[in-house]
């Protein structure tokens, strides 16, 4: 009778205990699809638009002589087994929007 008992207990266990792995794993996966669908405004958003969500990295915010900002951003570049390259960026706002070049190094 006892080992019946321990045995009802342990497969209920079981159970519960994969409800909330698979509650946990949902909650995760809903995580990441909501941070995906943030709109951001302003340079966040150029940027977003422009490179991927979150795919490049401010790097400098410079003031140039006008008193303007201008952001240096790199995106890394992936190889499989090798250190990334890195693509650099000159990001400024102009009267329509934002606009970036390329800096070649």
């Amino acid at each position: 009778m006892l080992k019946l008992f321990i045995f009802v207990v342990i497969l209920i266990t079981l159970v519960v205990l994969s409800m909330f792995i698979d509650g946990v794993l949902e909650l995760h996966k809903q995580e990441k699809e909501d941070k995906k669908n943030i709109i951001r405004d302003g340079m966040e958003g150029y940027l977003d638009k422009t490179f991927g969500f979150g795919n490049v990295t401010i790097f400098k915010s410079i003031l140039d002589a006008d008193g303007n900002t201008r952001y240096l951003v790199y995106l890394p570049k992936y190889e499989w087994f090798k250190s990334p390259q890195y693509e650099w960026y000159e990001i400024y706002a102009t009267q329509n929007g934002f606009k970036h070049d390329a800096i070649k190094g």
